[in-house]
């Protein structure tokens, strides 16, 4: 009689759950220090370590459903510890976070064959239209959609598409470095074991 596999295996619910844990932990220690610096104003630099972990995450744990997961996580964390984060109301919070999650799976499973194009793709695309979903979300709950408002989206976009370049590219590099360790191989391993 065949076992069916469970979708996460145990060491990959052990490190999804770890880099999560990261995330939420440089988003409530490093977030606040630049915001406090004023750095986030302009371009959110606070946001190329989280991009970067989901992209190395989903490169590890290499399956659709691990960044839907993964997002999903973070939002509930997110919706727990800062209710009206983000101008969004509580659990509103999770409609974006899951449809970035659903474009970034989708697009990493597109072009699987190559890794620094499916990377740049996700997070640029993936960037872009979580930005475009957050705003549509405040617009709903009120949120002036004055000319203003247009042009700050539009130059949020582009720093976002910046920003998640070099967390691509940073991903990539860090990839590199997991692949030649060979604790990628382990965890796949470990799954069939």
């Amino acid at each position: 009689m065949l076992r069916k596999q469970p979708f996460f295996s145990t060491v990959e619910i052990l490190f999804l759950a770890s880099m999560i844990g990261l995330d939420f932990a440089w988003g409530m220690v490093v977030g606040p220090i630049l915001a406090a610096a004023g750095v986030t104003e302009v371009i959110r630099v606070d946001m190329v370590v989280p991009v970067m972990m989901m992209l190395v995450t989903r490169l590890v744990v290499d399956r659709f459903g691990t960044l839907i997961v993964y997002e999903l996580i973070w939002g509930i964390l997110a919706v727990l510890a800062k209710p009206a984060s983000f101008g969004i109301p509580g659990f509103f919070k999770l409609i974006p976070a899951l449809m970035y999650g659903l474009i970034l799976d989708t697009l990493m499973t597109l072009l699987r064959d190559r890794k620094y194009a499916r990377l740049m793709a996700a997070a640029v695309i993936g960037g872009v239209v979580n930005q475009a979903a957050f705003t549509g979300i405040r617009v709903l709950f009120g949120f002036p959609w004055s000319a203003v408002v247009q042009m700050l989206l539009g130059v949020t976009m582009l720093t976002t598409a910046a920003v998640n370049v070099i967390a691509a590219h940073l991903a990539h590099l860090v990839w590199q470095g997991v692949e030649r360790s060979g604790w990628d191989r382990r965890i796949r391993g470990w799954r069939t074991s």
